[in-house]
């Protein structure tokens, strides 16, 4: 009998988790967020994007307030998008959008999946109602633990109105009370430029130096990725809203100014706390066509059995330019507890119609406490660290070739011993080929150098997938050398329509030191995200399948065995 065996039954009455994550979704959420592979993907950033791609933001009836706080664009972009809507009405097609001063055709084509041209003429709703329920629940039969359970119900009343609420309990011995929940409601209104969230809820300002809860990038990656746009003030609606800040915010926009004030209680979700937590905040932003700027200050406040204090308090300004095309940016953030001052700034420009280049340079002292920081960020957090990161990406107008390097340097003032010099380079290569209508090539090569521990690790990585009509063909050869070789590699078939989709993967792996580790993203059914780390010697096979048996019906089951451990499950989806 296997070691293990999972059975997960979820029932989800949800059109938002009405589509598993396929390769396609997952394509898009790497072109738009600029991340070179799924495996350094943000469960919660996969979670909202696939969200959008479900229920697209329609450009030409969203307001601004909506169109800043989705995440899909810059405050530039949104202010642009506006004043072209004023003056020349409804965005028609993909190419009127790649001429809206802040839209290039490499941007227009990463949002296409995420947005919706539909305008707000007659018969147009604009602010229709749905409701998403998801509930879910699991149990563990080898080890006879009563499994875990978990629901998420969301309401949406156009972009004016929205609530959520959602528990669930991880696998336990016992079947007790939820040890994670989380809850929000964000009101718009519509007569005043005012937005007011309550419950779970997260704040991103600047380029997240100071306050920014959420995901971070590394420095290597691709050059979409080395600008943050600002979201400010957005409701969270995961499953257990464990970045998300927690309290009470509000949101006020006059002409070209918005005032953003948010009161926080960062330890009300704990079971044993020290006592009381509240962090108020304020930004304040102001926002040209070609140019923003903000002021962000919070400061968080603790008692313990003696004494109140102060842990963390900071204040930043960061700007952003738009000049032809070309993106400048920086920030700078203090810490008033440390009394020290960190830095960042940058700038993405185009070279000719097919290459992009990025700098991106960073100052984060020792002493910065990165606490709310999630800028980006090379081996360590948002401290300890001087660096400089270098990408240019190509694309050909056809689309069948693009490829793309970056180069991250980074140095730590402290090191980690006395006799080491903390230096560590990160390089990314990759390229992808179409080499036929159906055939495409994609190679991956990072190799990663240190002063210290390991010194070196390279990643070696090669993907063919051939595609025709209803059929897909994927395998993978991935080699990995750090303290010793890591070698794994899979083939996968699969069939998908409409209604149904079945993929069969087989695989097999040899990695005898944990340093050696490889992750592989596998796919699995709506609201999961797995991403399991390879280690050992074995086979591993996994099943995955969806079937819509009725209008308003989808099931889904996935199943998975590798050495040691098994796992089965089945989700089920309705529609209504």
């Amino acid at each position: 009998m296997w070691s293990k065996c999972f059975i997960a039954v979820v029932f989800i009455l949800s059109a938002y988790e009405a589509a598993a994550q396929s390769s396609e979704e997952l394509d898009a959420v790497m072109q738009l967020t600029g991340c070179g592979q799924p495996e350094n993907l943000d469960e919660y950033e996969v979670e909202r994007l696939c969200h959008y791609l479900e229920h697209p933001v329609r450009i030409n009836t969203a307001s601004v307030s909506f169109l800043r706080s989705c995440g899909l664009f810059s405050a530039y972009q949104a202010a642009s998008l506006i004043d072209y809507r004023v003056k020349h009405g409804d965005v028609m097609s993909l190419n009127e959008l790649s001429s809206v001063d802040g839209f290039s055709p490499e941007r227009v084509r990463a949002l296409s999946p995420f947005i919706s041209l539909a305008g707000g003429g007659i018969g147009e709703r604009t602010s229709g109602m749905t409701h998403d329920l998801a509930v879910k629940g699991g149990v563990s039969v080898s080890d006879r633990t009563s499994g875990g359970y978990g629901m998420k119900y969301r309401f949406t009343a156009g972009d004016m109105v929205s609530a959520s609420l959602s528990f669930s309990r991880a696998n336990d011995e016992r079947m007790g009370a939820p040890d994670t929940w989380s809850a929000s409601l964000a009101w718009d209104m519509k007569r005043i430029p005012l937005r007011i969230v309550a419950g779970d809820f997260n704040a991103r300002f600047g380029q997240g130096l100071a306050l920014w809860n959420g995901f971070s990038m590394s420095g290597a990656g691709k050059t979409s990725s080395f600008m943050k746009s600002s979201s400010g003030l957005s409701s969270s609606w995961s499953f257990t809203g464990s970045s998300a800040l927690t309290g009470i915010a509000t949101e006020l926009s006059v002409a070209k100014m918005r005032l953003s004030a948010l009161l926080a209680m960062p330890g009300i979700k704990r079971v044993k706390t020290s006592g009381a937590c509240l962090m108020p905040a304020l930004n304040l932003g102001w926002y040209g066509m070609n140019m923003t700027a903000s002021l962000t200050h919070y400061a968080e406040f603790a008692r313990s059995s003696s004494m109140a204090y102060i842990p963390d308090m900071k204040t930043s300004a960061d700007v952003a330019l738009c000049l032809q095309g070309i993106d400048i940016f920086g920030e700078v953030a203090f810490d008033w507890v440390n009394m020290s001052a960190a830095v960042l700034a940058g700038t993405v420009f185009p070279l000719g119609e097919e290459f992009h280049s990025a700098v991106h340079v960073r100052y984060y002292p020792s002493r910065f406490n990165p606490s709310r920081s999630a800028a980006m960020r090379s081996g360590s957090k948002c401290s300890n660290e001087y660096a400089m990161s270098v990408s240019s990406d190509y694309q050909r107008k056809s689309g069948r070739m693009s490829a793309g390097l970056s180069v991250d340097a980074s140095y730590r003032p402290e090191p980690q011993s006395e006799t080491d010099r903390n230096v560590q380079v990160k390089i990314l290569s990759d390229c992808s080929v179409m080499c036929f209508d159906s055939f495409q090539m994609k190679l991956r090569l990072s190799e990663r150098i240190r002063t210290w521990g390991q010194r070196f690790r390279t990643d070696a990585r090669m993907d063919l997938e051939w595609t025709r009509n209803r059929f897909a063909v994927s395998s993978r050869i991935n080699l990995l050398r750090c303290k010793g070789t890591g070698f794994l590699s899979y083939a996968e078939g699969g069939y998908k329509t409409d209604d149904v989709s079945v993929y069969l993967r087989t695989g097999v792996y040899r990695i005898d030191n944990w340093d050696d580790r490889i992750y592989v993203y596998e796919r699995d059914a709506p609201g999961s995200f797995t991403v399991p780390a390879m280690y050992g010697r074995g086979v591993w096979v996994s099943f995955s399948a969806s079937w819509r048996y009725a209008r308003w019906g989808r099931l889904y089951v996935r199943a998975a065995k590798k050495p040691g451990k098994a796992e089965l499950k089945l989700q089920s989806v309705f529609s209504f």
